[in-house]
């Protein structure tokens, strides 16, 4: 595996170097050009919520804060974030207007 650039480094695609450099990354992906992604739902964040229970950490129940908290580390996981600071990466099509989850 690749050793993790420290965060005083940017690299040109504006990922965070912390997770830009490790080898083999797949993720963030393209988001559809439809701006929609029918895999992306609640019951993505469920499974997450039940695989986290399984390992004995505590239950994430729907519609609650933490449900909410669960699935936007899942959405910018699988899609990146269009926020600022040390961890942005730079967004186009859909998600740059304002990177909100298609859900």
């Amino acid at each position: 595996m690749a050793k993790a650039v420290g965060h005083g480094s940017r690299s040109a695609g504006g990922v965070c170097p912390c997770a830009d450099k490790a080898a083999g990354r797949v993720y963030p992906v393209e988001r559809p050009q439809s701006g929609r992604d029918e895999r992306f739902s609640a019951d993505l964040v469920r499974d997450l919520a039940e695989v986290l229970a399984a390992h004995e950490f505590p239950a994430v129940e729907d519609d609650s804060p933490d449900f909410y908290a669960l699935m936007w580390c899942a959405w910018r996981y699988v899609y990146g974030h269009a926020a600022h600071g040390r961890h942005a990466r730079p967004v186009s099509g859909p998600v740059a207007g304002g990177g909100e989850p298609g859900w």
